[in-house]
């Protein structure tokens, strides 16, 4: 693949002609004026494009994204704003189960008409990706300086789950910026058509990535700019009876996006980058920051249907979220029946099953090993944000699991606006039962939203995460995903520990004959004291960061004991830079 990489940056160029800018094809398209302007319009399209692809080859995906100012068009303007590879829509990488992804990123970041103002470190997270959360992989406590390059080695496991992910910065404190500059693109774990879904391989895909974007010179406190693959409703062309595949994301920082084709109903097969496994028929699409979804769609008769995501009550504090239109269907020409579709998709369930990985019911059979609750609150006037009343802080490690503990944690939303939480390295099962209106739906995902809390009364949602792959072993985050909120402290870390030892086990085995909890006398002397409090006292204490308890045995390059603002008992490693 190295050869297409390097095809794709000669065609990008260094001096800022970059292929966004290039006048795309005007073929005249029946009401295409009253979709975009005039057919002289440099902005208007014959049909929406896809945007460049990257394939692995031969289980390995080679690629390199360089963040730099580059002169794009969005929505009809034309600016400098810091994106990949000069492209406001970058390329969707796309592997198999088993591949590995090698990504070269340099950092050029710097000032831009819009965003970002001055350099800026940066990173890359592989999000909803279930791989490691170690460098050279989805680290991202990682910093990228500027000036300099980071060389990411990420493999995918043979059992990954298949479906839709995507790629962004995860930078912390500079997150939002550098998203809503438009560094966010699609990836895709592919396959899970065919696996699955084999009736609607050969169908058209269109790969749809919704962004949110605040135009220079546009008023801040107003309604966010958004966009269908940079455009502002383009024409999206299907012939009478024609089935499509549309791969959907929403790789924006802060806008929710609740879509409906007028007309038309949705078949989901795939949501958060988990296989369903029998269809849904949706009319409405709900997707928060971050959330992604597969769906099959019939064009109905030849006519005009608009794309819109309708409008949103974000809560008393929340941002506007108005109805917009974002793009129009326009259906014309011969019809392309195909017999027998709906059919299969309203009574059949997905082919494969066995192979669909993880399964919401093997999930929900699962023994549960803790329960938590985690309150997400803000400040009145929406500056701070805080997880149980404490706000992000790299240094301490405010959760400790290991592999084999299933969890459930109450997500609780004290605010007046929606939160959206999201876990690194696994899905989740998100219960059926919510508190408050709840737009979103349950199931397998990455991202939940939370509703606001109503006359007094929080909004809650309860999910169970199995902590029961190996991969990831390591530190990695939970946050909001609005990602505002979260550069304004509303993420913490948590490091999952690998499976205890067969003397562990042994240990708690023979102190249980004998009436004992002691913990093993190997441990640090600190670490025992720590491990005698009460359950409820050591989530307490750690929740305020003041102690959080690991295994030596486990990592002993890490410490077993940090003490929050009193010097840490072993000094833990420093966040990697990349020189």
């Amino acid at each position: 693949m190295r050869p297409l990489v390097v095809t794709l940056l000669l065609l990008l160029g260094s001096g800022g002609s970059v292929l966004a800018d290039e006048t795309p094809p005007t073929a005249a398209v029946v009401d295409l004026g009253d979709i975009r302007g005039t057919a002289a319009d440099p902005d208007a399209i014959d049909d929406l494009p896809n945007p460049p692809e990257l394939r692995s080859s031969d289980g390995v995906l080679e690629a390199t994204l360089t963040a730099r100012p580059s002169r794009i068009r969005v929505a009809g303007k034309r600016f400098r704003s810091n994106v990949y590879n000069g492209l406001y829509i970058p390329p969707t990488l796309v592997l198999g189960r088993g591949d590995t992804l090698r990504l070269k990123i340099n950092n050029e970041i710097g000032p831009a008409d819009v965003a970002i103002k001055k350099t800026m470190r940066t990173n890359v997270h592989y999000h909803g990706t279930d791989v490691s959360p170690k460098a050279p992989g989805d680290d991202v406590l990682l910093k990228v300086k500027s000036g300099t390059s980071f060389n990411y080695v990420v493999p995918f496991p043979a059992d990954h789950p298949e479906g839709l992910h995507w790629y962004h910065p995860h930078a912390h404190g500079v997150v939002e910026p550098q998203i809503l500059s438009g560094m966010s693109g699609m990836l895709i774990v592919d396959g899970y058509l065919e696996a699955h879904y084999p009736e609607l391989a050969p169908l058209r895909r269109r790969v749809m990535v919704f962004k949110d974007i605040y135009l220079p010179e546009q008023d801040p406190s107003s309604a966010i700019t958004k966009t269908l693959n940079g455009y502002s409703n383009p024409p999206i062309k299907a012939r009478p009876g024609e089935w499509q595949v549309w791969q959907i994301g929403n790789l924006g920082a802060d806008g929710f996006f609740k879509v409906a084709l007028h007309g038309h109903e949705f078949w989901t097969i795939e949501r958060d980058g988990n296989v369903l496994p029998r269809a849904e028929k949706q009319k409405v699409l709900f997707l928060s920051p971050g959330a992604r979804t597969t769906v099959a769609v019939k064009a109905g008769d030849a006519g005009a249907y608009t794309l819109r995501s309708l409008a949103l009550d974000t809560g008393p504090q929340g941002d506007p979220n108005p109805e917009v239109t974002i793009g129009t269907l326009m259906v014309a020409g011969d019809p392309k029946p195909t017999r027998g579709l709906g059919e299969r998709l309203r009574d059949e369930p997905a082919a494969s099953k066995k192979t669909i990985v993880p399964r919401a019911k093997d999930i929900r059979e699962l023994p549960i090993t803790r329960e938590r609750v985690f309150t997400f609150s803000e400040t009145a006037d929406g500056n701070s944000f805080f997880i149980n009343g404490k706000q992000f802080d790299e240094n301490v490690v405010d959760t400790t699991v290991r592999v084999g503990d299933v969890e459930k944690w109450t997500l609780r939303n004290t605010s007046g606006e929606l939160h959206v939480f999201h876990l690194h390295q696994t899905a989740f099962l998100v219960l059926d039962k919510a508190v408050g209106k709840q737009e979103d739906v349950a199931g397998l995902r990455d991202v939940i939203n939370i509703p606001y809390a109503r006359d007094g009364v929080p909004g809650e949602v309860t999910v169970i995460i199995p902590f029961t792959n190996p991969v990831m072993v390591g530190k990695f985050v939970y946050h909001c995903h609005i990602v505002g909120h979260e550069d304004a402290g509303m993420m913490q870390i948590i490091r999952v520990l690998p499976r205890r030892t067969a003397a562990e086990d042994a240990w708690r085995m023979f102190g249980r004959m004998l009436g004992s909890d002691a913990p093993p006398p190997w441990w640090p002397e600190r670490a025992r004291s720590a491990a005698r409090l009460p359950e409820a006292d050591e989530f307490a204490a750690a929740m305020r960061g003041e102690i959080c308890v690991a295994d030596p045995a486990d990592e002993p390059d890490q410490a077993s004991l940090w003490i929050s603002g009193k010097g840490p008992v072993a000094a833990e490693a420093p966040p990697i830079v990349a020189r």
